[in-house]
């Protein structure tokens, strides 16, 4: 385990033992559920066949963010997702990359039919992730990389964010240097 890793993991155990400690009180917060984004661009599932063909392209690399102190906080063990660039999923990336949008709703609503064209690998323990007998074509690529600090008050910071990708993948192309590592630029 990496020293970055073990430092998240170390904010956590601490947080947990404090908020359970005795004479400690105990805080529940409960979020209200919020509501689905409703693309206004139809699911037309024509748009997304190319992408289910077989190929022999690749898409690698990895998830990584600079935290303050030049420390780097790595995708590891998250889930790593690949969906074709549609004007369905178009419409889904240009809403949830607004400022505010996971303020106002909890993701998008996708049909059930949506799920056969997305795939999904975890990052490894470096963040790596790969994609393998990939079609041409244009996809989109999403990871995540968070980590908690605190502030000086003790109270816990959510940092980091959601990572979005843009590629163009021509036939049989290995594009093995991907990197994933902002969550205001798309990479081409």
């Amino acid at each position: 385990m990496n020293t970055t890793v073990k430092y998240v993991w170390v904010l956590i155990v601490c947080a947990f033992a404090w908020a359970h400690a005795p004479g400690a009180a105990a805080q529940i917060s409960v979020q209200p559920t919020l509501p689905l984004y409703e693309p206004t661009t139809p699911f037309v599932e024509g748009d997304f066949a190319w992408a289910l063909k077989p190929g022999t392209g690749v898409i690698a690399g990895q998830g990584v963010l600079r935290a303050q102190g030049g420390i780097l906080m790595l995708a590891t063990g998250e889930t790593v997702t690949l969906v074709p660039k549609t004007p369905f999923t178009d419409d889904i990336v240009a809403a949830t990359r607004t400022e505010g949008f996971f303020d106002r709703f909890e993701n998008a609503k996708k049909p059930p039919a949506y799920e056969k064209y997305r795939r999904v690998v975890i990052a490894d323990d470096q963040g790596y992730f790969r994609f393998e007998n990939l079609p041409a074509g244009e996809w989109y690529i999403v990871t995540r990389v968070l980590w908690l600090t605190s502030d000086q008050l003790g109270q816990a910071i959510l940092n980091g964010g959601l990572m979005w990708g843009q590629i163009t993948l021509k036939d049989g192309e290995v594009r093995d240097d991907l990197k994933l590592d902002s969550t205001t630029e798309l990479i081409r």
